[in-house]
């Protein structure tokens, strides 16, 4: 089952897979799965409201207690979406797998192949970026108890965690078990934010693909069709006419693109209803982080451990937000370009019948496709500017609070 989409996308597979959200496992694996990561992201939210209502006059603390608050509640919009659309999701699945049989000429599936290699390079530079974050965040609490092994001292080093928190006891006392359960905390997060987010980037790589091959061979077959009028000796085109054999071929060639762009529309309705919600929450939240993290960043300048965190952390909140608005800019060219290509076809040398796809084609494409957040904001470079442009506007507003 899904031999394409497993073939082409199968690190996506595995990374939903191991947070229980890939909709095509066992039911109770899934199940058991899915309950644990959410019982840890939301069992972690008194211990954070705890750390914003014991430290309320501490500036630095409530901006943890914010930028992990946020940190929390994406990774749980994330798990409770997906699993929410988890139909649309299989759907998704199905239709990639379907399409690799569809697009079968040689040109779309070579289009097809750079377009899910370029996926993979997404995810694999997306998937180093997280886990070098959490190996940063696993090794700060572990530090401490290093130098004391390397280089002790007279008394014990003090301890901190990866994420500051308030849990009400001595930390100290109960270092190993805080330690333990904040790990488990981020690590399901980091879990749930690649499988989610590198299955957008898989989908909308695809839906590129196929307006891509879709391009081309249009470009091919109105290429023939020129080709296919004769020439005068004096290099006019005498008669405007295919022959009627070969106008048969074309027409039917046509015929079949038109119906790939009905399936690559249809693929994208579908993608856009699936993440158009949570593509909305993430632009708030993202927004709303990178103003947090750019202020903690300027509060540990000399601190290189808890600088180099932050600094990672913020370039993940930019990486995130460009995996959203960039993969809706290239869908938006690329569908584009169908247009683009009809548009600079020499019409009047072809027959009535294609002429009239021609217009079929130039009114669907017309209106290029692309994703939105909430049916209102078009993901695209321009929002990803726009939402920058507001985090140093937030950014400026929050240093200013806190001075």
């Amino acid at each position: 089952m899904l031999e394409n989409f497993v073939r082409e996308y199968n690190i996506n597979r595995i990374l939903l897979s191991i947070s229980g959200l890939w909709p095509f496992q066992s039911k109770h694996v899934r199940n058991s799965l899915r309950t644990i990561y959410l019982l840890l992201e939301i069992t972690y939210y008194p211990f954070e409201m705890f750390l914003l209502y014991d430290h309320w006059g501490d500036p630095q603390m409530i901006f943890d207690a914010g930028y992990q608050f946020i940190f929390t509640t994406s990774f749980t919009a994330r798990a409770l979406h997906t699993i929410w659309n988890q139909n649309r999701l299989q759907q998704l699945c199905i239709a990639i797998d379907k399409h690799w049989d569809v697009f079968t000429d040689d040109v779309e599936v070579r289009v097809m192949k750079d377009y899910s290699l370029l996926s993979r390079r997404f995810t694999k530079l997306f998937v180093v970026l997280m886990i070098l974050i959490l190996m940063i965040l696993v090794a700060v609490p572990l530090t401490p108890i290093l130098l004391d092994i390397v280089m002790p001292f007279n008394e014990s080093r003090s301890r901190s965690f990866a994420v500051e928190v308030e849990f009400r006891v001595n930390k100290d006392d109960y270092f190993l078990p805080i330690f333990c359960y904040t790990t488990a905390v981020i690590l399901a997060g980091v879990n749930i934010t690649m499988g989610v987010d590198c299955m957008h980037i898989a989908c909308a790589a695809h839906a590129c693909s196929l307006f891509a091959a879709i391009s081309k061979q249009i470009e091919n077959i109105i290429s023939k069709a020129n080709n296919n009028n004769k020439p005068s000796k004096y290099g006019y085109h005498v008669n405007m006419e295919l022959n009627p054999l070969n106008e048969k071929i074309i027409y039917r060639e046509y015929i079949i693109c038109l119906k790939k762009h009905q399936l690559a529309i249809e693929f994208v309705n579908i993608l856009e209803s699936s993440f158009q919600e949570l593509s909305l929450l993430l632009l708030l939240l993202l927004l709303a982080n990178i103003s947090l993290v750019g202020i903690r960043i300027l509060n540990v300048l000399d601190q290189m451990q808890q600088l180099l965190k932050f600094m990672l952390l913020f370039t993940a909140l930019l990486f995130d937000l460009l995996i959203v608005c960039y993969s809706g800019q290239r869908l938006m060219d690329e569908s584009q370009n169908i247009f683009y290509r009809a548009y600079a076809a020499e019409w009047y040398k072809f027959s009535p019948r294609i002429k009239s796809l021609l217009m079929i084609t130039l009114y669907r494409s017309n209106t290029p496709c692309g994703l939105k957040a909430g049916k209102m904001i078009p993901l695209c470079i321009a929002t990803y500017a726009a939402v920058v442009r507001m985090a140093m506007s937030y950014f400026a507003a929050f240093k200013s609070f806190q001075e």
